[in-house]
């Protein structure tokens, strides 16, 4: 995944731990040590697919659109990821000749199978600890 998708996951997660109180974007990206300006495009990324809305004001920030129990982190993971290349398959040398892009194939299939059985309020809820 790049960092554009891994941060939307962080973003999903946080707004849904914070419940009812907007998570603001400047906090939020000096909290994961990321530029404001990308913390920003995924945050408008995450508004355009409909899984967040923004707040305005003085205390404003995201919010979720939608139940987190709605949310399936293989569709975020699609939303973010239109491609989801594994490898550059279209522009390689081998591509008539190759025998990996049948298990590559096959990998992305079962890596988005194993997301969508998860659901947003799923791994928001998780309590383990991840090492710094």
């Amino acid at each position: 995944m790049t960092l554009h998708t891994d941060l939307a996951l962080r973003l999903l997660i946080a707004v849904t731990r914070s419940g009812e109180i907007p998570v603001a974007l400047p906090g939020f990206s000096a909290a994961h040590r990321v530029s404001y300006n990308h913390v920003a495009k995924v945050g408008q990324a995450l508004v355009h697919a409909g899984y967040l809305r923004s707040v305005r004001g003085r205390s404003g920030g995201m919010k979720l659109a939608m139940p987190p129990e709605d949310i399936r982190i293989g569709h975020v993971v699609r939303k973010m990821e239109p491609t989801m290349q594994m490898a550059d398959c279209p522009n390689c040398v081998i591509n008539r000749d190759c025998s990996l892009i049948s298990p590559l194939d096959e990998a992305k299939r079962a890596f988005l199978d194993v997301l969508d059985r998860q659901t947003l309020a799923d791994v928001a809820r998780s309590t383990r600890s991840v090492a710094a």
